[in-house]
């Protein structure tokens, strides 16, 4: 005899045969909720509410170096840490540095410059993001093989060669 589930009404309803109904819905409400716990947990891991940077401006000094501009709303008497970079024509990484901004006081806004040294010109920077913590959780450097990093002036830091 083949499955029953694939037999008409009639035949299903001779011989017993009920549908399951009640264990699939289970099944698919609680992988659900834990999908959705998961994602919300790695949401607020990942997302540090606290800080938020805004990228204000960037000029190209040189072929060597990059002006960024960038505005920080934190706690009052925090330290933070940016991830900065700077990208050339062809979106490879030709500058990076997580910068430390270590300015007391009681104002939640500030304004800051950093000076990005890059390895070749640059046509681009931005701030990849701040936080309390010097583990960002921001793309991380991605210089392309053979390239010497450019070393940073603090307060900003290079990233090691991989």
């Amino acid at each position: 005899m083949n499955n029953l589930a694939e037999q008409p009404e009639h035949i299903q309803q001779r011989y017993g045969y009920k549908k399951p109904t009640l264990i699939p819905r289970i099944v698919s409400v609680v992988l659900i909720g834990i999908t959705v716990a998961g994602a919300t947990f790695f949401f607020l891991k990942s997302k540090n509410t606290n800080v938020d940077a805004q990228l204000s401006s960037y000029v190209v000094n040189s072929d060597t170096s990059v002006l960024v501009n960038w505005e920080i709303a934190r706690p009052a008497n925090t330290t933070v840490y940016c991830a900065i970079r700077a990208q050339n024509d062809q979106r490879i990484d030709v500058g990076y540095a997580t910068v430390t901004v270590d300015k007391p006081g009681s104002r939640t806004k500030v304004n800051f410059s950093y000076a990005l040294h890059t390895e070749s010109k640059a046509v681009l920077a931005e701030v990849l993001g701040c936080g309390l913590t010097p583990h960002l959780h921001v793309p991380a450097a991605n210089f392309p093989p053979g390239v010497q990093i450019p070393q940073q002036n603090p307060p900003g830091v290079a990233p090691s060669a991989p």
